[in-house]
């Protein structure tokens, strides 16, 4: 296995290459030279959800090609990381096969899963969205604690501390970065549920400062807990990418490498981003040590990942990975509509149908595209899970009928979706029950997935 400090080397004496050569002569000409090479075309428009093995192995083979021709570039030094074939071969013959997380009764392993493995995937509940108080977060966590399918847990991001805004780079930005673990453990405790594993590290703070303020487990993440080391798009590691990384290796922490295709961008359409989506999960052992990825894609225009495209980007990509690389990886999608709305129930099914058939685990669907503040519910979370469950063991046929019914009612409405409800206005804050008014949507929404064939309880 190449050491993580061969990468830093690599990263510090590599070819140099102007920023604009790497992505318009290496990147692309090498994913569309690939792409035409395996014969890849992407599948007619009502294959929402494809279940073709061939293509999807031929997906993988392409994405080992490209990654090895292409490297991984650091914008800092202006040079590529390469590696040989035989270096990636290695990294993902070695890859870990499970991912230890959690303590107590909370603790176990993230698993890998096949297409349509009828084993229950790991589901992740919550979300990096910014909250307005210490106590709407507080309130936020302790009710993704009580959803009984939730195997791990994000932490909101505190935008203030004591009053003070809260800045990348400056002091607050590491006070609250401690503050929100300690908040979100307390949350957890009052669930009875204290060791639930916290695995997106911190939505509070993104810079390798932030990072090293919490690896103290008096007060900060424990190493059973998931660190995310963010990838830049396509294809980029920085030095506070490279520096988060030498942090939580050394803190003996689980790595999670995230990243996923920009749909619409250098990547190209479905298949270009089927691709490389893959490629980013078989990258991530080999250039920071990952345990684990969180596989996360965005529509370029839209910034959803419900949409008719990116859904089958993803189903391709995840199918490749889960036929031939048995790795634990989870993904995150993006939803238009914000809570308490049927547009996103209806947009949550049809992404975590389309992962689980596709042998992926996941991670519950942020609303309103993730950047509205208290824009989340505990509610529609625990419908992502239960739908999540009840679509393990389902044929990618039986899924992309669903998906296709739930796309006929949102598609025409992606690009004007409502914005929804924030969290205190449609849960009571004393008893963090939901509104009967929400209650009705999530229930209706249960009845309706029902109809359309989900063996949903």
């Amino acid at each position: 296995m190449v050491p993580f400090l061969e990468i830093c080397r690599r990263a510090a004496t590599g070819p140099i290459v102007a920023p604009d050569d790497f992505d318009m002569q290496r990147f692309v000409p090498n994913l569309t030279r690939v792409i035409a090479k395996y014969g890849l075309k992407a599948p007619p428009k009502d294959v929402v959800v494809p279940w073709d093995d061939d293509l999807a192995d031929r997906i993988f083979l392409a994405a080992k090609e490209f990654l090895v021709e292409t490297g991984c570039y650091c914008p800092d030094t202006n040079r590529v990381i390469t590696f040989t074939r035989d270096e990636l071969e290695e990294a993902i013959h070695y890859a870990p096969r499970a991912c230890a997380l959690g303590e107590g009764k909370e603790a176990k392993a993230m698993r890998p899963r096949r297409p349509e493995d009828p084993q229950r995937p790991w589901c992740h509940v919550g979300g990096g969205i910014p909250v307005s108080s210490d106590e709407i977060a507080s309130a936020v966590v302790e009710g993704y604690a009580r959803i009984p399918q939730a195997d791990s847990m994000s932490i909101p991001a505190l935008t203030r501390i004591r009053g003070m805004p809260v800045q990348a780079g400056a002091p607050s930005e590491i006070f609250a970065a401690i503050h929100s673990v300690r908040l979100g453990r307390e949350s957890m405790r009052r669930a009875g549920r204290p060791g639930l594993p916290i695995i997106n590290l911190l939505s509070t703070s993104a810079s390798p400062m932030g990072v090293l303020a919490v690896t103290n487990r008096e007060y900060g993440l424990r190493p059973s807990d998931g660190w995310l080391i963010v990838s830049l798009s396509e294809l980029k590691l920085d030095y506070n990418v490279l520096n988060k990384t030498a942090a939580v290796l050394s803190f003996g922490g689980n790595v999670g490498f995230a990243a996923g295709a920009i749909y619409g961008g250098f990547a190209g359409g479905v298949i270009g981003s089927a691709v490389l989506n893959a490629a980013y999960v078989m990258a991530g052992p080999l250039l920071v040590g990952a345990t684990y990825h969180l596989l996360y894609s965005l529509h370029i225009t839209q910034s959803n990942s419900t949409a008719r495209e990116v859904l089958t980007s993803v189903a391709l990509g995840c199918q490749a990975i889960s036929r031939n690389m048995p790795f634990p990886y989870f993904n995150l999608g993006y939803a238009a509509a914000g809570t308490a709305t049927p547009q996103l129930y209806d947009e949550t099914a049809a992404r975590i149908i389309t992962d689980v058939v596709s042998g992926a685990n996941i991670e519950t669907v942020h609303p309103a595209k993730g950047i509205l503040m208290d824009n989340y519910s505990p509610l529609e979370m625990r419908f992502a899970c239960e739908v999540a469950h009840a679509a393990a063991g389902l044929t990618r046929e039986q899924g992309n009928e669903i998906v296709k019914a739930l796309l006929a009612r949102y598609e025409p409405h992606l690009e004007n979706a409502p914005e929804g409800s924030r969290f205190q206005d449609c849960y009571d804050l004393d008893t963090l029950e939901p509104a009967p008014w929400h209650y009705e949507i999530y229930a209706r929404a249960k009845e309706d997935l029902r109809r359309l064939g989900l063996p949903l309880r």
